[in-house]
């Protein structure tokens, strides 16, 4: 791999793109492990962006795709990399047609500055990824980051109906289209969904919209164990209770959220019409009769969901954790969390069985280092004997580098190398940072 340096790439880049297209920069702006300070390409439209990436393959830079950089640290170390390219510049609405509940937009547009505008429409796209809210749809597509209304409106991929990528190379191709209906052949929208930029970057997004629901109510059960909240949880699935989230949070007093800190929260956030609401708390209510309850205030819901998304990744939290498993089986995955790592704090979207580990730096005070990823290493284990999977979303880097952060990818692994190989043949974006080293 060819030596060059940091000032090198940003001359070549500005000279052939001029100076607000590049720069260098330090701290956690745009970090991807512990580098000192790195190069970002600001390609502003398609254009640029496909020229970056074929100058980047003709003088062999590695390249790591980004959009505002919320998720650059997830994964494992790269290879090597020279430069990290973001579409945070890329940022507009290119087609948006209330009528037919569609949009169009560039990679770096803002989920929520676009639900801003779609609202005045009384629309949204259905998606709360945890993050920051300067979070970017491309970035979005690209992590396959949802968050509590996965429950009722599903994942990324669900909305996505067309996609444009650039390749290494600099070539274009487009999947799907702008409208919403039924494509012949392999879809790979989602193909380019969740891969982490790994087979090319995405540059353009085509989504289906959702009428923004008129009300909304969030109902909150308490217990002193996890196990009654997470029966509760699977009749209330079995029920005709149809809540968008339903969140199974772990006692939380130092987070400071607008409900009980010192037991067991079972949260449901409906959102329809004013009548079906009601009709659905009290079913829900009948199910969870045996239950400490409340009804939050609109302030305090309001209140309550802004604080859960903005702690998921609060600075405090050097661990986070994503384990998945069958609903039935989280009480389970529960009891393992605490029995190996007792001093974390946990949050899991109840109906879908995704539980997430939160920790602060200290979680393995008094362990020596070399026994650290042991302990992950025995709950991967443990999950995957049930079927799930752990990902290493976050943890401090000698801990990320004695361990695969992805886990095993089985036998899908070779195929998943063969899809590197055909899309990106000199591994040239995020080289090594993915599932099965791709």
């Amino acid at each position: 791999m060819r030596r060059v340096s940091a000032d090198q790439i940003l001359h070549r880049l500005r000279e052939m793109f001029g100076e607000d297209r590049a720069r260098i920069t330090t701290g956690d702006n745009f970090r991807v492990v512990d580098e000192p300070e790195r190069v970002v390409a600001l390609p502003h439209n398609i254009n640029e962006l496909s020229e970056m990436l074929k100058l980047a393959q003709d003088e062999r830079w590695r390249v790591i795709p980004a959009g505002a950089g919320t998720w650059l640290t997830v994964g494992n170390r790269p290879v090597q990399f020279h430069l990290v390219v973001s579409t945070s510049m890329m940022n507009r609405v290119l087609e948006y047609e209330p009528a037919d509940l569609t949009a169009t937009v560039q990679a770096g547009c803002a989920l929520t500055e676009f639900n801003q505008q779609a609202a005045k429409h009384r629309q949204f796209i259905p998606l709360d990824p945890f993050g920051e809210h300067k979070s970017t749809i491309g970035g979005i597509i690209a992590s396959a980051s949802s968050g509590p209304l996965r429950f009722a409106c599903g994942t990324p991929r669900d909305w996505l109906v067309g996609i444009t990528v650039v390749h290494p190379n600099g070539g274009l191709s487009k999947a799907g289209g702008k409208v919403v209906k039924n494509v012949a052949g392999y879809d790979l929208c989602k193909l380019y969904t969740g891969s982490f930029g790994s087979l090319a970057m995405i540059a353009e997004l085509s989504f289906k919209l959702r009428a923004l629901p008129p009300t909304e109510k969030t109902l909150v059960f308490y217990a002193a164990d996890a196990q009654r909240l997470c029966e509760l949880a699977l009749q209330i699935s079995d029920s005709d209770v149809q809540p968008s989230a339903m969140e199974l949070i772990s006692p939380t007093e130092e987070l400071d959220l607008p409900i009980e800190s010192n037991r067991f929260a079972l949260a449901l956030r409906f959102l329809n019409e004013a009548e079906t609401i009601e009709s659905q708390l009290n079913d829900a209510t009948r199910l969870g009769a045996e239950f400490d309850r409340v009804v939050l205030s609109a302030t305090d819901a309001e209140a309550f969901w802004r604080v859960y998304h903005e702690t998921e990744t609060d600075d405090r939290w050097a661990f986070n954790l994503r384990l998945s498993a069958l609903p039935a089986d989280l009480n389970s995955v529960l009891n393992d969390v605490n029995q190996l790592l007792p001093s974390a704090s946990w949050r899991a979207h109840a109906g879908n069985g995704v539980l997430r580990v939160l920790a602060t730096e200290d979680l393995f005070d008094g362990l020596q280092t070399k026994r650290r990823p042991k302990f992950i290493a025995e709950l991967r284990h443990l999950t995957q004997a049930r079927g799930g999977q752990l990902v290493v979303l976050e943890a401090p880097q000698m801990i990320k580098d004695q361990l695969d952060t992805w886990g095993d990818a089985g036998a899908t692994a070779r195929l998943m190398r063969e899809l590197k190989n055909r899309f990106d043949p000199d591994a040239q974006l995020s080289p090594g940072r993915f599932v099965a080293g791709i």
